[in-house]
């Protein structure tokens, strides 16, 4: 399982491997999905004002549909800390 530290200035470094699964480059934004209480998901964000008022109005990208995608894919996973 991937993991990284959390620096003095409350920084973290991607593993090049999430940064490869989510497609993220250098400038990129992310979010942080509270996916239950104390526990976040990291997912590409919207890049431009343009991509945030589509995400508003995407289902799959919206925040209901984020959890609701997040749920599936972690039905059945274990709960370890990450």
């Amino acid at each position: 399982m991937p993991s990284a530290m959390v620096t003095f200035n409350g920084r973290i470094t991607l593993p090049s491997d999430v940064r490869k699964q989510l497609g993220l480059k250098t400038g990129d934004n992310v979010d942080f999905v509270e996916i239950e209480k104390g526990r976040f998901a990291i997912v590409h964000g919207p890049e431009s004002p343009m991509d945030l008022a589509e995400a508003q109005n995407d289902p799959d990208r919206n925040e209901a549909g984020l959890h609701a995608s997040f749920a599936k894919s972690l039905a059945g996973v274990g709960h370890e800390r990450i």
